[in-house]
């Protein structure tokens, strides 16, 4: 038998797009995050709503706990920005002035 999905007092499952999944971490976790900028493993995920801050669920499913701990990239350089041909010359933003004669 399955068992109900569990509602906050809005009535939103933990699939709603209103309700976040939150990292809960232990004591040290919280030390290495706020004295040392390291981002811990959390202990578990807790989903909660945004609008009446109610917990739907929890979990400490290892997908889940790997994908709130794993830090976020920054993209490439190179696909920032163009790259230029290899043989174009070097523009500067100011031309030099041809001397007065």
């Amino acid at each position: 038998m399955a068992r109900p999905l569990r509602t906050c007092r809005c009535g939103h499952t933990k699939e709603h797009e209103l309700v976040a999944e939150e990292p809960e971490y232990t004591l040290w976790g919280w030390i290495l995050l706020s004295m040392f900028g390291i981002t811990p493993k959390p202990d578990h995920v807790v989903y909660r709503c945004q609008m009446c801050r109610q917990s739907v669920g929890s979990t400490r499913d290892p997908k889940v706990l790997a994908r709130k701990s794993a830090p976020k990239r920054p993209p490439a350089p190179e696909a920032a920005a163009p790259a230029s041909p290899p043989d174009a010359p070097a523009s500067s933003p100011h031309p030099e002035e041809s001397p007065r004669t």
